[in-house]
């Protein structure tokens, strides 16, 4: 059997496996190994050994201690059909063996243009194509002579090679510059390292974009076209909000596609696949980083083979080992089947967890296609989110209608910027309700079942009290359904029986909730509106004269 060689399978390279083993090929996997430069309980530590635990029993580990010749002869019993890198950290080991092998890949020679972003830069320049001015420091006082130099009243500071905005700051004033920089210098890069420096560059403004690519004998293909939004988080950096496909090109977006294929020239990538990120500008395209590996994310292979008609992985092996498919591929028009968003979540603030009501929300929301929570529950603590490795979690949001997904979209991002408890409560935020339940006017022209979901019973003509474990019992949907749970249970649980109660009441009755339970809650009366919204209930107008109660109408179930 044929081999190939994955090295360093984290995030999305650990679909590579999958794939190989649907080609036919065995799956042999390198952790380079990385002397000294790596601290025990590094973020990048940490997401290895939690990619490594994912791969079946049926992928080989080859060990690698460091000697690139013990390494080969670990090797030598297996037939290798091709070599890939995994992640930023394996793209020089990969292109050195890929070469060793006689097997087609980056040229080594090519390898730091791939991960050093000062560097690229400089390809750039000497090839005549826009880049971004910038220089490697090392010393504050580097800092304050570079910014006097370059002349610009806004910067960005950033390790020479890192991931997911880790270490990035945006800094206004020379004095912002330079105490950036000492804590970058007293700290390690993503990757934990120490000691690399950090880039120096004058700050792009514009729409930053992803394209991917996959290339073969120095031809090139896109295979998606990215648009991120991400969140500026003072001088701290970036906290992503958003990755959504490009579904249609627009003015600037063929050039751009241009611009790429050249920088892919320049800076020499000759097989398999990139993820390149860049700012669209005023004045056209310019290149902010490209790394010769697969975009990461949480993309589900099903997913992008849905939305693309293909995923990354798959498409870069072709790149190696089926020229026709790669050819055939190359002249297909750019279309998508539907529209997908990545949506991260932003923590404003940091803080221990004390519920998710985001739990039920989610399951409410009609374009849901997948995503990952397991961040906020790694130890019930949520750092603020200044970069992707500090978001609580993401969401995909997918659907053949565009607007659903931005419906969806935008009632998350009013929870997360208006009433962040609705989604995860936090620092035990109390909610200060009154002793005694509040009187229920029960006239008012109401016709038919009322029902009343309550801490406990109180008696009243007319209406169906209950208690939330009597709930469920409920056979006969209501009419009116009036929400009346207080502080007796959590956040999360009370948002879980709010949207019981809805799915109690028919389609075109009436849900109220009184003022007496929204308003001492953590989340007030923006939060409960918000949330009958997702839970598929129409806000309605009040009547002059009114109490103050939300009013609502269920809406027909799609």
């Amino acid at each position: 059997m044929k081999a190939i060689v994955i090295v360093e399978a984290i995030s999305t390279a650990l679909f590579y496996e999958r794939d190989i083993l649907d080609r036919g090929f065995l799956p042999l996997v390198v952790y380079p190994h990385i002397e000294g430069s790596l601290d025990e309980g590094s973020s990048y530590e940490k997401v290895r050994d939690a990619c490594r635990r994912q791969l079946s029993d049926r992928t080989i580990e080859i060990p690698d201690d460091g000697n690139f010749e013990h390494l080969l002869t670990a090797l030598a019993p297996y037939d290798i059909a091709c070599v890939v890198a995994g992640s930023e950290m394996g793209v020089v080991l990969a292109d050195r063996l890929a070469q060793a092998l006689g097997l087609p890949g980056n040229p080594p020679a090519s390898s730091l243009l791939h991960q050093n972003k000062d560097m690229m830069q400089e390809a750039l320049r000497e090839h005549g194509l826009r880049s971004i001015r910038g220089r490697v420091v090392h010393t504050l006082q580097e800092v304050r002579d570079w910014w006097k130099e370059l002349g610009v009243s806004h910067v960005v500071l950033k390790p020479v090679a890192g991931a997911g905005t880790a270490g990035l700051h945006f800094c206004n004033s020379e004095e912002e510059a330079v105490r950036a920089a000492e804590t970058e210098f007293a700290g390690a890069d993503y990757f934990g390292r120490k000691d690399g420096g950090l880039i120096m560059q004058e700050r792009i403004e514009g729409t930053e974009y992803i394209i991917n690519t996959v290339s073969r004998n120095g031809v090139h293909r896109i295979t998606d076209i990215w648009v991120y939004d991400k969140v500026r988080r003072g001088q701290s950096g970036n906290a992503y909000n958003y990755a959504r496909i490009l579904r249609r090109l627009e003015a600037g977006h063929a050039e751009m596609a241009e611009y790429a294929y050249r920088v892919l020239d320049a800076l020499d990538f000759r097989y398999g696949p990139s993820h390149g990120e860049y700012m669209l500008t005023e004045t056209g395209p310019v290149l902010v980083e490209v790394g010769a590996r697969p975009m990461g994310g949480h993309f589900e292979r099903s997913m992008l083979d849905r939305l693309l008609g293909h995923h990354l992985t798959d498409a870069s092996l072709d790149s190696y080992l089926d020229p026709d498919a790669f050819e055939r591929d190359q002249k297909k028009k750019y279309r998508t089947n539907g529209f997908l968003m990545n949506k991260f979540f932003i923590t404003p603030e940091g803080g221990t967890v004390d519920s998710y009501p985001v739990l039920t929300l989610l399951h409410s929301l009609k374009t849901l296609a997948g995503g990952s929570l397991s961040p906020a529950f790694s130890d019930f603590r949520l750092p603020k989110t200044v970069d992707l490795d500090s978001a609580p979690g993401n969401i995909l949001l997918y659907s053949e209608d565009e607007n659903e997904v931005w419906r969806d979209y935008q009632l998350i991002r009013t929870l997360e910027t208006r009433c962040f408890s609705a989604l995860f409560q936090m620092n035990g935020e109390p909610d200060r309700y009154p002793r005694s339940l509040p009187s229920v006017p029960l006239a008012e022209g109401r016709a038919g079942l009322t029902r009343i979901l309550a801490d406990e019973k109180n008696a009243s003509d007319g209406a169906q009290w209950l208690t939330p474990d009597e709930l469920s019992a409920a056979a006969v949907q209501a009419d009116t359904g009036i929400f009346l749970m207080q502080g007796k249970y959590s956040l999360e649980e009370r948002v879980s029986l709010l949207h019981s109660l809805i799915c109690s009441i028919r389609p075109g009755g009436c849900i109220e909730i009184p003022k007496e339970v929204y308003a001492p809650s953590s989340i007030g009366r923006a939060g409960f509106e918000l949330l009958l919204e997702a839970f598929g209930v129409t806000l309605e107008v009040p009547a002059c004269g009114t109490d103050e109660r939300i009013i609502g109408t269920v809406e027909e179930k799609a």
